[in-house]
């Protein structure tokens, strides 16, 4: 009796452990968030707060008042800061932290509706868990910190949940409004632009296609009818997949055709298709950056801590790898949506990896849609592999569990030293401008914006290139480029933008220096006038020597 109810509390902690560790990242997340995360923030973040702001006074979806950067992106993370701007108008940190903590929420509820669906049953909050834990330098600042990418796992990893819904209903009113609801998730997907439809739907639809070819060739029918029905399940995620990529197409098409002329943005139209210079080896090189997306780094000690958590990052690379092969040795033995799974992750590492070799635009954090679809993938393997020992699948969901952890906590500790894209200090000197009654002024754009966010608002930057005049359209408001700013000052960074006697809108004159800390100085302009004089000034340097060099 007593090892009966020993082995039963057992059962209970080893269910509830995933739980714990799922609620442990989330922790985590929010203390970089609220902590940390206050001093790193860098201009592309800010720049979605500034926007915020502008949405919140206009009262609508998108603004004529903003230029937007490579992306017109409808569904982003402003519908969640949007609320916590309400709630914390004076405090932007505050705001993002409110916001992202919603957003993260909704993540973690898409991941385990997707697990359910896919029958992953005890594992599904290990697979949530795996992806709230930060494991990977870009897979923190740009999607667990910053939410760039966030919205672009969440939105296809709900558009394939609610396809599965759609296909587990027994009746035909939640069968359909699943599928309605999967069709304005791709929707909302196409509305920000052309890159989900590359890395999520048309993979999805491919490997619908293998799935259901598959499926009919060993079915053993002879007839088209009999060989559908007999494969009922693939050819409704093969329609789940058309429906699907024909929304996310028209959100698309909105997004290129009729918004596109409306409002201020570089679109990625100009991008072409580009022989790679070394072939196959750079199709190699960018499938291989993917693996190394779980927690690798470059140039770490391999006895220090970040070396052995780099290591094990890798590890966890080389293990997805592993599960892909045993289960595609599997294969006949997979539920059709364990199939599929597998289906889909090697059909987005064939058409992301080809499209990415090809392109001339290639970030490596562009990968990231397709890591729910990696996990899931993982969980798969664990649950059908065939081990005999008993609580075996459990140690290895464990096991990994601690690996992603080691692997977070040690990214964490490397941003907090030496962020990626946060300046170190400009906190300072953003609280001495606005303290000393200044408001308005200049700065390079990766300095500028996160003054902004900074100080909630209070200072306004206007971005330059330190050079001239010229003021690019790039994330700012449009006023940005009709007026100038009332008695400005100009920041410069001497770390990034080199020393303050070769900066030329300070060489020319026309400044006094206020503020210097050894790294951040400070120039104050009687107006803005004093500014264009000393770009004017460089302007017309620059063409005496191109003329005494002719």
């Amino acid at each position: 009796m007593d090892k009966q109810m020993k082995g039963s509390s057992l059962k209970k902690i080893g269910a509830l452990l995933p739980w714990l560790w799922l609620a442990a990242g989330y922790v985590l997340d929010m203390w970089f968030q609220l902590v940390p995360g206050k001093w790193i923030v860098d201009s592309d973040l800010a720049s979605e707060m500034m926007l915020t702001k502008i949405l919140n006074q206009e009262g609508s979806i998108l603004s004529h008042s903003w230029y937007y950067s490579t992306e017109l992106r409808v569904v982003n993370m402003q519908w969640f800061y949007r609320l916590g701007l309400l709630l914390f108008p004076d405090d932007w940190h505050l705001a993002r932290t409110f916001g992202m903590a919603i957003a993260l929420l909704v993540f973690i509820a898409a991941a385990l509706l997707l697990a359910k669906e896919i029958g992953l049953g005890s594992l599904s909050p290990w697979m949530a868990g795996a992806l709230i834990w930060p494991f990977g330098m870009r897979y923190l600042v740009y999607a667990m910190y910053g939410g760039y990418y966030l919205i672009h796992m969440l939105l296809p990893m709900l558009t394939l949940a609610l396809v599965f819904c759609s296909i587990h209903a027994q009746n035909r009113r939640p069968k359909v409004l699943c599928a309605v609801l999967a069709c304005l998730a791709a929707l909302g997907a196409g509305l920000n632009g052309v890159k989900v439809l590359m890395v999520f739907q048309a993979p999805f639809l491919l490997a619908t296609m293998l799935l259901a070819v598959m499926a009919l060739n060993s079915c053993g029918k002879t007839n088209w009818k009999d060989a559908c029905r007999t494969c009922g399940t693939e050819m409704q995620l093969l329609a789940g997949a058309l429906y699907t990529t024909v929304a996310a197409m028209a959100g698309y098409v909105i997004n290129a055709k009729i918004l596109a002329k409306s409002y201020s943005f570089k679109s990625f139209g100009g991008v072409t298709w580009s022989r790679p210079r070394d072939g196959l080896f750079e199709l190699q090189r960018i499938i291989v950056d993917y693996f190394h997306e779980f927690g690798y780094t470059d140039g770490v000690g391999v006895f220090h801590f970040s070396g052995i958590a780099s290591g094990l990052g890798l590890l966890i690379g080389i293990w997805l790898a592993f599960c892909i092969v045993r289960l595609l040795f599997r294969y006949r033995s997979l539920a059709v949506a364990e199939r599929f799974m597998v289906l889909l992750l090697c059909s987005m590492i064939a058409v992301c990896g080809i499209s990415f070799s090809y392109f001339q635009e290639y970030s490596q954090y562009f990968w990231f849609p397709s890591m729910p679809v990696a996990f899931a993938v993982m969980a798969i393997e664990i649950k059908t592999e065939k081990l005999h020992l008993p609580g075996e699948r459990r140690t290895l969901a464990f096991l990994l569990a601690g690996v992603l952890s080691i692997c977070g906590i040690n990214t964490m500790r490397q941003q907090i030293e030496h962020p990626a894209l946060g300046r170190v200090g400009i906190d300072k000197v953003a609280y001495w401008l606005v303290d000393n009654g200044y408001s308005e002024g200049y700065a390079t754009f990766w300095n500028g914006g996160c003054m902004t966010e900074i100080t909630s608002g209070k200072l306004d930057i206007w971005y330059t290139n330190l050079r001239d005049d010229y003021n690019e359209g790039w994330l700012q408001p449009d006023y940005h480029l009709t007026r100038d700013p009332e008695k400005p000052f100009i920041l410069i960074d001497t770390e990034t933008d080199g020393p303050v006697d070769e900066v030329p809108l300070v060489q020319h004159g026309g400044c006094t220096e206020v503020y210097n800390d050894g790294r951040y100085v400070v120039y104050a302009y009687d107006s803005a006038e004093a500014m264009h004089a000393a770009s004017d000034a460089e302007h017309a340097k620059t063409n005496e020597n191109q003329n005494s060099d002719q």
